[in-house]
């Protein structure tokens, strides 16, 4: 029995692709108005608005691009990015241009959906112009047997327990059903290892390991929680109060798109309030990368290397501890990273409308979050340049030195195919033009200046790294004419060498020809060796002089580390068996920046201040994954073969079950499962000891009492975390004291559970000051159990 394939949409009969979306129009305007009068719905409300904002706009322009057959992943994907950078436009247009028309409050129910209907149906009319004949049958319907069988109704279970297990941690302090869940994910794992998950299920078992890793995470509050999240949520709260964004508040947050207008026009038209939004359907779209990444690698590395690779990218603790779910525009800037990366491999989309997209995306990721657009732009921008240099009269010279060396065949100049590629000159100059001008115009131009700072305070570490300090002017001065006279030099060298010449014609070194020569028909034992004495040493390496062995945390960064060695293996291990892994050109070479990237973040710790180590991790890791299944895949399979006798189906067999408990271990060190049971601080979704920015019900009940009874401006003292809930929240501004004695009569202090919990007073980041005094010399004005309220009343 075949069903209506929701998934791919775009490839269905005309006149029912047209009444699909004309239903789901007249449904979202029932919607709407309810929102409107203040009536929502729950599950209903929120799908339709999740179809509509989500989905829609995206398929509507795939079927006017002739976009059929990708599939059900790159479909959704496709359809989702699409959609949502409508929104965002869409929003900005209505902002900037609706005022000038006497509507006042652009970002309101009416005019949005006005305007989206509008907007749909004339998507819909060019859909029907272009492309009303289309229909391909297979591809249009789905099979009854594959969404009811026991596996797929087992994966679906996964968010389910997570939700169930965050809600009993959150009101019982029971981690009993969290640490179930990450016990399952970990069998999941190693089901697939062993061939008891069928293929035709890897995709949607990476997806809803992913959704439940989110979930498990980010509702073990009713509240949003964690530090940018704070000011993500204050920012398109100010939207939704005033109907209009003010796109002048100096503050980077403020010019992105992904926050100040995806998530109001969401709360307004689905009526969910904006905590919700954040909090449910921002991870929920979030969680879609999983299966994007898994068939980007699954076309060059295989069905099992693609799921664990995606696995990968998913256990670690920038996604699996919650560090993403506080960052509501970097989930949304990493589905459009994700579907430019994408871009950057497909040939089965035309050139020409893959650069559309390109450009469409690129646009996206630019209004939706700063530093990793400038990451993106970087590594875009040296990748476009390198394979220029190398494909040119440079890449000749490359190819005469390497034939000096003793390599018998020409890769660069004229042997460097670059057809049919996506990437260009002319798209990398448009979104550099529209970084500049955008940011710019926004937000008093903070995105800019936060790239300037970032580049000064690099540079500085940099130049104290590398010179020790700062630099004589005349030595400056010296060097620059020196670097001039060697660019001259270097031109007449590249003028003279820059031919192609014949293999032949090549004189080589012999001594180094024997060398390159000797290594290359190196005996398999002897290279299977190397590929495993590196990574032992490496790991001596990381871990010597062994101490701290007893902190879990600690050793959950090593493995981290350990985990780039084996993207570098695996990375080499690609350039030299390319007849396995057909990465695109394209793709080996933004694969080098990403790791120059992330050697800056562990190298540099200005960088690593700056953009954060593990925002590092998370942005390469989306490139970087698979070449670290391949790299382990490499050492595994050279060690069973150096240690046993065994046929290459049951050495790869055995190797795949160690790659397995190698991952499942990465993922249980960085959920923190482990800390847990070993008696030290795991992480806040397991262990609710930890001080952090999560605030109970009761807290903010003590700030609506305060704010509604308070009759003066005197000063309020409150900790590091409490300013986020008092002056982010609710502007009240606050004071945190380095000691109690600061405090004069007639001031506030605000205290919250854990101030009064452990009698302490967080100061700064990290310093905690005793409230002994703070409490003697003042009067309790209020107090519900999980917060306090003090008045001074003593000097």
């Amino acid at each position: 029995m075949k069903i209506n394939n929701i998934f791919t949409l775009n490839d269905w009969k005309f006149n029912e692709f047209t009444y699909a979306i004309v239903l789901i129009q007249v449904l979202m305007w029932i919607v709407g108005l309810l929102s409107l009068n203040s009536i929502h719905i729950p599950v209903f409300n929120d799908i339709i608005t999740l179809l509509y904002l989500g989905f829609v706009p995206g398929i509507i322009i795939l079927r006017i691009l002739k976009l059929h057959d990708l599939g059900n992943t790159f479909t959704t994907l496709l359809s989702v990015g699409l959609s949502i950078a409508s929104v965002m436009l869409i929003g900005l247009f209505m902002n900037q241009v609706y005022p000038h028309l006497s509507i006042a409050r652009p970002i309101e129910n009416i005019p949005l959906l006005v305007t989206f209907t509008v907007y749909n149906m004339g998507l819909l009319y060019m859909a029907y112009v272009k492309d009303k004949e289309y229909h391909i049958e297979t591809s249009s319907k789905l099979g009854f047997e594959i969404i009811s069988s026991n596996q797929f109704l087992f994966l679906c279970l996964l968010p389910l327990i997570a939700i169930i297990g965050a809600y009993v941690y959150q009101y019982y302090s029971n981690n009993n059903i969290q640490i179930l869940l990450l016990l399952i994910i970990c069998g999941v794992v190693l089901a697939m290892v062993g061939g008891f998950l069928k293929r035709e299920y890897y995709h949607f078992a990476i997806f809803s390991i992913a959704l439940s890793i989110l979930y498990y995470s980010v509702m073990i509050s009713n509240h949003i929680w964690g530090y940018d999240i704070f000011f993500e949520y204050q920012f398109a709260t100010y939207v939704i109060k005033n109907g209009i964004w003010d796109h002048t508040w100096p503050h980077a947050y403020n010019a992105m798109l992904s926050v100040v207008m995806y998530a109001p026009i969401y709360s307004k038209l689905s009526g969910m309030t904006l905590t919700w939004v954040l909090k449910f359907i921002y991870p929920f779209l979030f969680s879609l990368i999983s299966i994007g990444l898994y068939k980007i690698f699954e076309k060059h590395t295989g069905p099992k290397m693609a799921f664990l690779a995606a696995f990968f990218f998913v256990a670690y603790n920038g996604f699996s501890y919650g560090w993403m779910v506080q960052m509501a525009r970097q989930q949304i800037a990493e589905i459009f990273l994700v579907l430019l990366v994408w871009l950057m491999i497909d040939r089965q989309i035309s050139q020409r409308k893959r650069k559309l997209l390109y450009l469409i995306f690129g646009v996206g990721l630019i209004v939706s979050h700063y530093s990793v657009t400038y990451l993106f732009m970087f590594t875009l921008l040296a990748t476009i340049v390198s394979l220029t240099i190398i494909s040119s009269g440079f890449g000749n010279i490359i190819n005469n030195i390497l034939l000096k060396f003793g390599v018998e065949e020409k890769y660069f100049g004229d042997y460097l195919k670059l057809d049919n590629q996506t990437i260009s000159l002319p798209l990398s100059i448009f979104f550099i033009g529209f970084i500049v001008i955008y940011y710019s115009l926004t937000a008093d131009s903070k995105p800019i200046g936060s790239l300037f700072d970032a580049l000064r305070i690099v540079s500085k570490n940099v130049q104290s790294i590398v010179l020790g300090g700062s630099i004589n002017p005349m030595i400056l001065l010296a060097a620059s004419v020196a670097l001039l006279i060697l660019l001259i030099i270097l031109y007449k060298v590249y003028k003279r060498l820059s031919k192609d010449v014949a293999v032949e014609d090549v004189k080589t070194y012999p001594h180094l020809k024997n060398v390159v020569m000797k290594l290359k028909h190196l005996s398999l034992k002897r290279k299977q060796a190397i590929l495993v004495i590196v990574p032992i040493l490496a790991f001596i390496h990381i871990w010597w002089p062994f101490s701290f062995m007893d902190i879990v945390s600690i050793n959950a960064q090593r493995v981290i580390l350990l985990s780039v060695v084996f993207i570098v293996i695996g990375f080499i291990m690609n350039l030299i068996n390319r007849k396995y892994f057909h990465f695109t050109k394209e793709y080996n070479a933004f694969a080098i920046f990403n790791m120059i990237i992330l050697a800056c973040g562990l190298f540099i710790p200005a960088f690593q201040g700056q953009l954060s180590l593990q925002r590092i991790y998370e942005v390469t890791f989306v490139v970087l994954s698979p070449f670290c299944i391949i790299g382990m895949y490499y050492i595994f399979t050279s060690a069973v073969a150096l240690v046993r006798n065994v046929p290459l189906s049951k050495n790869i067999k055995i190797s795949f079950w160690i790659m397995g408990i190698f991952l499942v271990l990465f993922f249980i060190l960085n959920t923190g499962l482990i800390d847990l049971y070993a008696g030290q601080t795991s992480t806040l979704p397991l262990d609710n000891t930890i001080d952090a920015p999560i605030f109970s019900q009761g807290e903010y009940e003590g700030v609506a009492w305060f704010n509604e009874n308070r009759h003066d401006n005197n000063t309020v003292y409150s900790d590091a975390f409490s300013n986020i809930l008092l002056y982010w929240l609710n502007d009240i501004r606050t004071c945190n004291p380095h000691n109690m004695s600061e405090m004069a009569p007639g001031t506030y202090m605000f205290l919250r559970g854990y101030n009064i919990g452990h009698d302490t007073f967080l100061y700064g980041n990290g310093i905690y000051i005793p409230l002994e005094e703070g409490i003697n010399k003042s009067s309790k004005i209020y107090d519900n159990g999980d917060s306090q309220i003090f008045k001074r009343v003593l000097e």
